[in-house]
């Protein structure tokens, strides 16, 4: 188990304060012991013996040396009074000692118990700025880097953090909005050109008789263009869920599906597939948009690599425990395990690249739009070939 920031400076300042109070207690025990040997309160006592006595009419004369023991261990006494009265001393000078050090520990132990508690309170609170900047870190996405952390504190460390924090809040949004710019920059731009390679290839085939060389480039180039606005395409839906900038709303993935399908299906029975249906109600937060473009490249997929006839594919859509899934599978040539993985790499086409025609990102577009909502994809090869994927999103709560 890896011990947290917080835990460390509990112990730090729980193991300072009892440092601290064990030499406390120690030097006050040091101290009471050394103030009440009987040589330091030699004078002191026989004065106030001398003074006991003279009120019972007693006159002696003491003095401290007198009153001292001079005794030990199989040393005689010169008084017997004297002795006595040291031995007395002694029991209650080490009863006192006893005492006080029973409730020093005591009270250390109490102050232990309160010190570790007041360290992990102080640590939290001393830790509060790292937490406020951690919850705003994991709140921030492409979309929200506008927002920045209030520094109205004092200029020490936290609000040097903060700064920091701040500015490179600044810089990334910047780098964003200037990514932004230019993929809707380079989209115009290269959408003209294109246009006019469109519009020539068609009057050339709208011409009445067309030399057969220039039908075939004609063709050739209406292909091209028709592979580079579909890529443009990819690209701009690829930018559009990297950079977050999707407006989420309620939407039903049944119904997105069916409209799909029914867009998809002519091309599939010219193919000689069939295409079939099976959804339920399946609502989610999300962006229209990329998920219908989601739902789109998984069935488009499905059709283009059933590269033989009599094939099929099905999508089929359906709420469990509270997330709605998208699975479409398809018949179509054997792929290995060891490969799935692959597919989902931008401008990777699987074993099948020669065979069929493709820019390599249906499926990384499908992983990068589940990911941005919540979602994620599994792909499985089918048992009788093809593939089977899907994709679960976070349902409507």
């Amino acid at each position: 188990m890896k011990i947290t920031i917080r835990v460390r400076l509990t112990a730090l300042f729980a193991a300072l304060f009892l440092i601290l109070a064990a030499v406390l207690v120690g030097t006050s025990y040091a101290f009471v012991a050394r103030a009440t040997t009987p040589q330091a309160q030699a004078e002191e006592r026989a004065s106030v013996l001398q003074k006991a006595l003279a009120d019972q009419g007693i006159q002696v004369n003491l003095r401290p040396s007198d009153w001292q023991y001079q005794g030990g261990p199989g040393v005689p006494s010169r008084d017997p009074v004297a002795q006595a009265l040291h031995e007395i001393e002694n029991q209650a000078r080490a009863n006192v000692l006893e005492d006080l050090l029973k409730r020093s520990v005591l009270a250390f132990a109490i102050s232990a118990v309160i010190a570790v508690g007041l360290a992990y309170w102080l640590a939290g609170r001393v830790l509060r700025p790292i937490d406020e900047i951690a919850r705003a870190a994991n709140s921030l996405s492409e979309s929200t880097l506008d927002r920045r952390l209030s520094n109205d504190g004092p200029a020490d460390e936290f609000g040097r953090l903060k700064t920091a924090f701040n500015g490179m809040l600044a810089r990334l949004e910047g780098a964003f909005e200037s990514r932004q710019r230019f993929a809707s920059d380079a989209s115009h731009e290269l959408r003209t050109p294109l246009a006019v390679m469109q519009a020539s290839a068609d009057n050339v085939l709208a011409s009445a008789r067309p030399p057969k060389q220039a039908r075939e480039l004609a063709e050739e180039v209406q292909r091209q263009v028709s592979r580079s606005d579909s890529l443009m395409d990819s690209l701009l839906t690829l930018s559009r869920a990297d950079d977050v900038t999707h407006t989420r709303e309620r939407v039903d993935l049944a119904d997105i599906a069916a409209r799909v399908v029914t867009e998809k299906e002519p091309r599939a029975t010219a193919a000689g597939i069939r295409l079939e249906l099976d959804v339920e109600d399946a609502p989610v937060w999300a962006d229209p948009i990329l998920m219908e473009r989601m739902i789109a490249n998984l069935i488009e997929n499905a059709v283009r690599y059933n590269v033989e006839r009599d094939g099929w594919v099905t999508c089929t859509v359906r709420t469990v425990d509270g997330a709605a899934t998208i699975e479409v599978a398809n018949s179509g040539p054997a792929v290995e395990p060891a490969d799935v993985e692959a597919l989902f790499e931008r401008f990777r086409r699987g074993a099948q690249r020669s065979e069929v025609s493709g820019h390599g990102l249906g499926l990384p577009i499908v992983s990068r739009v589940a990911d941005v909502h919540g979602g994620k994809v599994v792909a499985i090869p089918g048992p009788e070939g093809g593939l089977m994927v899907t994709v679960t999103i976070p349902g409507v709560a």
